[in-house]
């Protein structure tokens, strides 16, 4: 795929730069063996993988008590530091990391949006994992989803971004792996390009309403070209 024009692209986390998904299976996994829930289907897990880490845990589990939800978190993230301990490095979709790198060098002004929190989150924040990774070299800019008074899909967490780097709507990408990439994609007027990680994207039928030309759905970014 081709893409002319393209000065501008707004990076997903989780599902589309970083392979996090398989890292939550095993820390959900580790939860659930001292926190005394069921375990859910890996099928459950993909379809309500999405959102901020708490609505995650509190929907894949069925948590219902803000207190409960709150221990599992702390559960979970402690948990959590030990899976992304090591080489960060190895967590990235290599398709992924080495469109950013194509894009760098081409200059292309590159964001990071995500609704992963930044504070007390360790070696598992966005800005760690950004800076920790051959990431550093492409995306200089992250909203973290505590950073931020506006989460995705509203437009308007990204900022002032696209006026600061003079970029209009038609010269800007959003590259992700969900249906609220697509939506912050419409809500600011730019192409959107949603990798499909697990087999398909849970939601995306809720979007019908647009045409399916204003959402490509890819395998790979593997072929992604910026001319």
């Amino acid at each position: 795929m081709r893409l002319k024009g393209m000065n501008g692209i707004i990076w997903d986390l989780d599902g589309t730069l970083l392979d996090s998904f398989s890292v939550f299976e095993q820390i959900i996994a580790d939860v659930v063996s001292e926190s005394g829930h069921s375990m859910p289907t890996r099928e459950y897990m993909i379809e309500n993988y999405h959102g901020s880490l708490e609505e995650t845990v509190r929907q894949i589990l069925g948590i219902e008590s803000a207190e409960e939800l709150d221990g599992v978190v702390y559960l979970f993230l402690q948990k959590q530091e030990h899976h992304y301990a090591g080489d960060l490095e190895t967590y990235l979709f290599k398709d992924a990391s080495m469109l950013a790198q194509r894009a760098a060098r081409q200059n292309v002004h590159q964001l990071l949006v995500t609704n992963r929190a930044h504070e007390g989150r360790g070696s598992a924040s966005p800005k760690v994992i950004v800076a920790a990774t051959t990431l550093a070299d492409c995306i200089h800019e992250v909203h973290a989803g505590d950073e931020v008074e506006y989460r995705k899909p509203d437009s308007r967490s990204i900022g002032n971004w696209m006026e600061r780097h003079h970029l209009t709507p038609a010269e800007v990408l959003v590259i992700g792996d969900q249906f609220v990439d697509a939506q912050l994609a419409l809500n600011i007027g730019a192409r959107v390009i949603l990798v499909k990680r697990n087999g398909h994207i849970p939601h995306l039928d809720t979007m019908s309403r647009h045409n399916p030309r204003d959402i490509r759905v890819v395998d790979s970014l593997e072929h992604i070209e910026l001319v």
